[in-house]
Parts: structure tokens; sequence; C-alpha cells
């Protein structure tokens, strides 16, 4: 009897760690970069769970990267089940499962940092990179999908929709040891940093607890909301800097 018992605890831990946010967005980030190799021709250079240095010091973490003659397309995995409500302009989008519904950062908004990251490191036009965010899980949008939203199984189909040359071939081969050569110069403390600060940004403090900024490291005011009045900690050196750290 005993041993059912342990079986069962351990069976309960698994399912738990299997289940858990940061598996299905591992599990997702693999399936999306499977049908990403299987979906485009070799001649697209693909790059997966990139981490590069920035300018003030931070690190970014960008799920794929494919690099190609039509562009340098910067995708952004999410993993999420349920009903998704969101478009183009908003700040956050939402999530509804059996009438729960929770909130999320807009990922084109997220996947335009990205972007912006790629383009001032390595010198090019932000004209050249197209963003695409890749829905998997078992979701369906109840909006209309903006442009560059895609469900996973489309990744690849709408990647290759873009047929108009703007990279030269030679240049292909030199983004891709650049970006290669860039990832190369982090530390494994900096990536670990990088993992810390994201739960930081998600987790909370208590009033009179200041934090000091997850985003840029520099100090924080405690402020409060407009709409509901509710108070957070946000980083003194807005609006060059937007982080913020909510108050339990």
């Amino acid at each position: 009897m005993g041993g059912v018992f342990a079986l069962l605890v351990v069976l309960r831990i698994f399912l738990l760690w299997w289940n858990s946010p940061k598996q299905k967005g591992k599990r997702g980030e693999k399936l999306v970069a499977g049908r990403l190799r299987k979906g485009l021709p070799d001649e697209y250079r693909i790059l997966n769970d990139i981490y590069l240095p920035l300018p003030d010091g931070t690190t970014t973490q960008i799920d794929h990267i494919v690099v190609s003659q039509y562009g340098v397309f910067v995708v952004e995995t999410k993993t999420y089940s349920g009903w998704i409500f969101g478009d183009e302009k908003s700040k956050d989008w939402s999530q509804s499962i059996y009438h729960k519904k929770s909130r999320f950062q807009n990922p084109m908004r997220q996947n335009y940092k990205h972007i912006c990251a790629l383009a001032d490191n390595l010198g090019i036009d932000k004209s050249y990179f197209i963003g695409v965010v890749a829905f998997t899980g078992d979701c369906t949008f109840k909006t209309e999908m903006p442009d560059g939203v895609v469900y996973s199984r489309r990744a690849a189909d709408y990647i290759r929709s873009y047929n108009t040359p703007i990279i030269k071939p030679s240049q292909i081969d030199e983004l891709d040891s650049a970006i290669a050569e860039w990832q190369g110069t982090l530390s494994e403390k900096q990536i670990d940093s990088h993992v810390a600060n994201l739960q930081k940004r998600h987790s909370s403090v208590r009033e009179g607890d200041a934090p000091l900024c997850p985003y840029c490291g520099g100090e924080m005011a405690l402020r409060k909301r407009k709409g509901d009045g509710k108070s957070f900690y946000g980083c003194k050196s807005y609006p060059k800097c937007r982080g913020i750290v909510n108050v339990e």
C-alpha cells in the first residue's frame, strides 16, 4: 500500500512539473522549431533559443530567428489554451478558459522589442525584420488574428509567403554568424540572471520593500495606478525604462 501511495505522489509531482508554464513553453518552442525546420528550405537559416546582450548590460531572449534573403524573421512562440482575444494595438491580450479570464502582454509588442534590439546591435534598419508570433497549444482566436500572428502549423507557410528578395545571399552567412557570435559573448551567469529577472518581473513585493528594477537594475518609486488606485513600484527612469513591480 505504501508503495502505491509513493508512486501516486511521484506521479502527481511529475504532472505538476509537466504542466507548469515553463515546461509548456519549452515544448511549444521545440514544436515550432521542428515545424520551421521541416517547413522551410535549407537556404533559410534557423536559430533557436537565442540569448543576446543589450547595450544597457541586460539581456533579451528570442525564441527563433530565421535569416533569409526575404528578410530576418523574428519568431515569438506562445503556448496557450482556451480562447484568445487581442489586436495589434492593445497593450494586453486576454485568455479565457471555462469563463476564467486572465491577461498577458501583447506578444506583438514584446516581439517588436526583440526586433529593435537586433536592428540596433546589428546596425540594420528595422525594415529588414519581420515579426511573427506563433501560437501553440489548444487555443482558438475569438478575434481576428492580426497580420504576423499565426497558429504554429502555419508559421513556415507565413514566412514563405514573403518572396521578394531584400537581402543579398552573401549577407545571409554574415548575419547568421554575427548573431551566433553575439550570443557567444554571454556567460552562463548572465543567462541565469536573465531567467531570474524574468521571474522577478512576474512576482510582487510588499509595500515598503522597494525593489530594484528587474529590467534595468535602477531604483524604483512607489506609485499608484490612475484607473484603480492600486500601488505599484515603477522605475525612476520612466519613460526610458518602463519596468514595474506589483505590490501585494
